[in-house]
């Protein structure tokens, strides 16, 4: 063999040695990128990391399912419904305390998206809390989609320049399963 084919043939092992590794690793690293985003998600992570977590019984529960009602939301779809709820009433709070409205529609679409977003003056900040949310089921749809329940009788505080004032309220609710999380889609609010 010739000089020059000993160098060319020395230059090839050197190339093979050094290129089997590099496309070992990106093939990997590949495999891991796509793996990664075939993985499910919990619904709520993909909104600012949200987690779906249980209110407290004191702040909102279940109370009544129809005896009439077809279909029944299991055990982790009330919890994911319940959830939903009193974290849209929370992302209501943070956006009459501050004025941002960005969040609202994580939880709050259609119409009641519309109305909630009329319902915050930046330049009319108060702080507002809410409790007592005793849900009673009137429809849950058979794909699991809608539901429409009613909230009869939940207070509402609000702390207008160091007055604070407390409503009853009540609501009836339709919310949608969008994208794999629930929203509040209309909701009519007596006051008394």
């Amino acid at each position: 063999m010739t000089e020059k084919a000993r160098l060319k043939f020395g230059i090839f092992v050197i190339g093979v040695f050094v290129t089997v590794p590099i496309s070992v690793m990106a093939v990997s690293l590949m495999a891991q990128f796509i793996t990664h985003f075939q993985q499910g998600a919990d619904p709520a992570s993909i909104f600012r990391g949200h987690t779906l977590t249980l209110p407290g019984p004191d702040q909102a529960r279940w109370e009544a399912f129809g005896a009439d009602i077809a279909w029944q939301p299991s055990r982790p779809e009330q919890e994911e419904i319940i959830t939903a709820y009193w974290l849209a009433w929370e992302a209501l709070n943070r956006a009459y305390e501050t004025g941002d409205i960005s969040d609202l529609a994580t939880y709050w679409s259609g119409a009641a998206y519309e109305h909630a977003i009329m319902a915050i003056d930046p330049q009319d900040r108060f702080m507002q809390t809410h409790s007592g949310h005793v849900l009673h089921l009137t429809f849950f749809s058979d794909d699991a989609s809608l539901v429409v329940f009613s909230d009869p009788e939940f207070m509402l505080t609000r702390l207008l320049k160091n007055v604070s004032v407390s409503l009853r309220a009540s609501a009836d609710v339709i919310m949608t399963l969008d994208n794999g999380f629930w929203r509040v889609r209309s909701i009519t609010l007596d006051y008394y």
